[in-house]
């Protein structure tokens, strides 16, 4: 094996190498082996192949168009008409008629054809291939369509630039730019401005009317005694 599908045969002598070359056509598993004479200053691995021969079978045709003659023509408008095989030609099976044709391998391969029979009238036949050629456009290889190329160009990246979506700047009439913030910026703004409304002393002044109230009881407690206790008499030094 020479590379994938390329296989190079030796013989024992030129007289059955070219008894094989000039014994027509071979094929395997209905596809074709095309065989070619060895030649040192051929590259096999890159020649390209444009044609090959396939089997194609005609459905539905009348019996009275089964001559070699009139199947050629028939065919001739998808290839060029190589053979009849022996059962069609010999009549052996009468379910359809089998021919060879070549055929490029870049061409159409439509699924029924059309011709004008002996009255004059369009008819239509389907036609059905054993075998359809597969090529790629890109690398001009068989047996890989285009898609599935490995040598396919890597698709060109371009920058594309996105729309700006982001809040536009707000700037006041002193030419500063007014910040806008998330969700939790405006959480801790909120609970800014509430703290400003609250008085800043407003525990210090708390706890300074406790301790005013406080001391006026203990003033009106020293005062109700000394009236109490005093009989009458001169108030004491002791509250002032």
């Amino acid at each position: 094996m020479l590379s994938y599908g390329i296989f190079i045969i030796r013989f024992n002598s030129l007289k059955d190498r070219d008894q094989i070359l000039e014994g027509g056509y071979i094929f395997f598993n209905r596809r074709p082996v095309i065989m070619k004479a060895w030649d040192p200053n051929v590259n096999f691995k890159k020649e390209d192949v444009k044609k090959v021969p396939i089997w194609v079978q005609l459905e539905d045709l009348d019996l009275k168009y089964w001559g070699q003659r009139s199947l050629f023509k028939i065919v001739g408008q998808v290839g060029e008409p190589i053979m009849v095989d022996n059962v069609t030609k010999e009549r052996e099976r009468l379910n359809y008629p089998k021919v060879l044709i070549e055929v490029r391998i870049d061409q159409q391969f439509p699924d029924k054809l059309e011709f004008e029979n002996e009255h004059g009238n369009n008819t239509h036949v389907g036609i059905k291939y054993e075998w359809k050629p597969i090529a790629c456009n890109n690398c001009y290889d068989q047996g890989h369509l285009t898609d599935d190329c490995k040598k396919n160009a890597k698709v060109e990246k371009n920058w594309v630039v996105k729309e700006d979506h982001r809040p536009k700047q707000v700037v006041d009439e002193n030419g500063f730019v007014k910040v806008t913030r998330g969700t939790k910026g405006k959480e801790q703004s909120n609970t800014a401005e509430a703290l400003r409304v609250e008085n800043t002393f407003q525990a210090l002044d708390s706890d300074l009317e406790q301790q005013v109230l406080a001391g006026k009881e203990v003033e009106d407690a020293e005062n109700e005694g000394t009236c109490e206790g005093g009989g009458g008499g001169d108030p004491s030094l002791s509250n002032n």
